[in-house]
């Protein structure tokens, strides 16, 4: 990510991100308890402000990146799509 795409989002918008994600995560683990996934886990992954949405990027290499929006939360892999393209597609979801 770029400076000038994102800057780390404050502490407070940063945790409430982590729980909306650590439940979304969860879910998308299909009921599966060992794949479920916890605010804990997520406390050193950052998170930066990208216009509107706040963006999350896991420690370490990882071709994986999660955006969360007021419309709900998308993965992407960011060799495949740029942050711009990921957050024009988040707008136009309903």
């Amino acid at each position: 990510m770029s400076e000038q795409e994102s800057a780390l989002a404050p502490d407070d918008v940063a945790q409430a991100g982590r729980v909306r994600l650590a439940e979304w995560l969860t879910a998308e683990a299909g009921g599966n308890p060992e794949l479920a996934t916890s605010v804990e886990e997520l406390a050193e992954w950052p998170a930066y402000q990208a216009e509107e949405f706040l963006v999350f990027v896991p420690p370490g290499f990882a071709n994986r990146m999660f955006l969360l929006g007021e419309r709900g939360i998308t993965s992407f892999a960011p060799s495949e799509q740029t942050l711009a393209e990921v957050m024009a597609a988040a707008r136009t979801q309903s």
